[in-house]
């Protein structure tokens, strides 16, 4: 017995270091680890799947505005799982929820996908409001002011410079172009072109209006002759519109959701009110010429809207028609059951391609947990999604979270096409 109890004794310790080991590798809580032995994972990663989640509106209002992106989204991953073998050998298991465009109800959502869907990380959560609503917890499930078990919330679809914010928000990447930039960029564009007209404003009475009316009415030259606002939950506006008519501006600068937008120009061709339009780029081309177009059709609507002014940072899905990266998005969105192509189905697979390249970071450096993410995505450096225009590249830090950082002004033309008026991009803040 003597003899035998050191080689058992020995292999017993050695049995025990290795599960002891494993353990620590693979400490999936939601019962699939990592089939990679070398691979870390915590939460939404099993051997087969990662688990993503959306908050973001699919009914209300706002759900019929914004619904190519969620299709787009089940695309694109599908097209992953299908095409290129998934993530780190696993599928992209995405599912999105509805908010409503509720800051209530986002945060309701965002509990649920925490706390029962255990998801490994948020992707493209829509909204000013809901974000708004949303991210403190998402930052902080445990309310405890401790930011240690956060969740990463990346690529946010907003651009309110706040949730760029690394160290108030150091799980949330804010994806959109933010709103305080656009505005100078818009404002700067007009004094070197229209110096001597005037100029009225409507914005929406939250952070996404006010960031983009604040530095627009700060850096313009041009009198300001009359400003109004609105509430997101309105459902009129024209005695707004009334007041901004009787000022007689030379430009109407919007900051508003498409849906808004569309209200705007509605009011103008019911009362025969022609001014220049310059406009947020969150009123994609395209969605805003079907919600304006209306039964006339999307034709009708770009005739209706050209000549508005506004920015852009993607690919235009009718002047880059023939791109191969619009001819590769449009295989996609046919092979796998998304929507037609438009401005809105261009900006979500920026996002999901962007997503991609996360994981693919984190599956690279062997660490899936959700510390493991958020780590690689405050590495992509220079990355450049395949639907955004060239010399548009994101690149995020520790402490810079924002992803996109420059746009380009363009005017809307009557064949849709989205004409830029400067030579290359604009950098934010610059």
């Amino acid at each position: 017995m003597g003899k035998l109890f050191k080689p058992l004794f020995l292999l017993s310790a050695l049995l025990i270091v290795a599960l002891t080991v494993g353990i620590a590798c693979n400490d999936d809580d939601d019962g699939g680890g990592g089939g990679d032995g070398d691979l870390l994972t915590d939460f939404g990663v099993s051997d087969t799947e990662i688990k993503l989640g959306q908050s973001i509106a699919l009914s209300g209002s706002l759900a019929s505005v914004y619904q190519p992106i969620v299709p787009t989204l089940s695309a694109y991953f599908e097209y992953v799982n299908t095409e290129l073998g998934g993530v780190c050998g696993r599928d992209i298991d995405y599912g999105a929820e509805d908010d409503e465009y509720s800051p209530a109800i986002a945060r309701e959502v965002a509990q649920k996908l925490i706390d029962q869907d255990e998801i490994l990380a948020f992707v493209g959560n829509l909204g000013t409001p809901p974000n708004t609503g949303s991210a403190g917890f998402i930052n902080d499930p445990n309310g405890d002011g401790d930011t240690s078990d956060g969740v990463p919330d990346l690529f946010i679809a907003t651009g309110v410079s706040a949730f760029a914010d690394a160290s108030a928000l150091p799980w949330t990447v804010l994806f959109n172009p933010d709103y305080t930039s656009e505005g100078t960029i818009l404002a700067n564009f007009l004094n070197e072109n229209n110096a001597d007209e005037s100029v009225a404003t409507i914005y929406q009475n939250d952070d996404f209006g006010k960031s983009g009316r604040d530095s627009f009415v700060s850096v313009i030259s041009a009198d300001v002759v009359a400003e109004e606002t609105y509430e997101s939950t309105a459902t009129d506006i024209n005695s707004q519109l009334a007041n901004l008519r009787n000022a007689d501006p030379d430009i109407l600068y919007i900051y508003a959701t498409p849906g808004f937008t569309a209200r705007v120009y509605a009011y103008m061709a019911q009362n025969d009110w022609a001014p220049q339009i310059v406009m947020s780029y969150v009123n994609s081309a395209s969605l805003l010429a079907s919600l304006v177009g209306g039964d006339d059709g999307v034709p009708a609507g770009f005739e209706r809207i050209a000549g508005a002014i506004s920015n852009n940072y993607l690919l235009d899905p009718v002047a880059d028609a023939d791109d191969a990266a619009i001819v590769e998005h449009a295989r996609i969105l046919e092979t796998y059951g998304g929507p037609p192509v438009g401005n809105l189905t261009v900006y979500a697979q920026a996002i999901a391609e962007t997503a991609v390249e996360t994981l693919e970071i984190a599956c690279d450096s062997g660490d899936m947990t959700r510390a493991g993410v958020m780590a690689a995505a405050e590495s992509i450096d220079g990355f450049h999604p395949t639907t955004m225009l060239e010399g548009i590249n994101l690149t995020i830090s520790d402490t810079d979270h924002a992803a996109i950082q420059s746009l380009i002004p363009i005017e809307i033309q009557a064949d849709g096409v989205l004409k830029p008026l400067v030579d290359e991009p604009i950098g934010v803040g610059g």
